[in-house]
């Protein structure tokens, strides 16, 4: 026999111990937030294409381009939690942006995610995960469970975000600072 509860906007389950994750929730309102890698160069979209990139900025060029550095941090809740699940969003001139990770290539997709996303997986949900023995977070794909987003240089100098699959190692370029504001 399955019994359900509720307390508030949450829900529990007694009688069945081999439930699955199945959905996520919009959380909250999201939080705005800068992100940095290790070298503190800060995450953004770039201006001539949908694709996330890394840049040495100052503080005052940070809040110049706002519309492009300032992400919107936003929580969801799941069925069964695993982590912390995150959709990470940018807020452009004229439109919401936001992170995804379909085919392991992360862009940000026009328009906000969904308000629920009725699936165990999403393109657009990223665990965030505390990096032991650090003040240092890293964020796992949902959609890709072991890849992480990450920091890569690019031929011509250039950082660019990718998905790299975690080696159980300590690396450096999965690793980023939150900065709430």
């Amino acid at each position: 026999m399955v019994q359900i509860w509720f307390e508030k906007p949450e829900f529990f389950l007694n009688g069945c111990d081999n439930l699955q994750s199945d959905n996520f929730q919009k959380f909250e309102d999201p939080r705005n937030a800068i992100l940095r890698n290790l070298n503190n160069q800060v995450l953004m979209k770039s201006n001539e294409m949908n694709i996330p990139v890394l840049e040495d900025m100052t503080d005052h060029e940070i809040q110049a381009n706002a519309h492009q550095t300032i992400l919107m941090m936003q929580a969801y809740k799941e069925t069964v939690p695993k982590s912390l699940a995150m959709a990470i969003l940018v807020n452009g001139k004229k439109q919401i942006y936001s992170l995804s990770c379909q085919n392991h290539e992360l862009q940000f997709k026009e328009g906000p995610p969904p308000n629920h996303i009725a699936a165990e997986t999403s393109e657009f949900i990223f665990y965030q995960h505390k990096v032991p023995g650090h003040k240092k977070m890293q964020f796992e794909s949902s959609l890709y469970p072991g890849y992480f987003l990450a920091c890569k240089k690019e031929e011509k100098g250039d950082f660019k975000l990718v998905l790299k699959q975690d080696c159980q190692e300590v690396d450096t370029f999965m690793m980023f600072t939150v900065q709430y504001c």
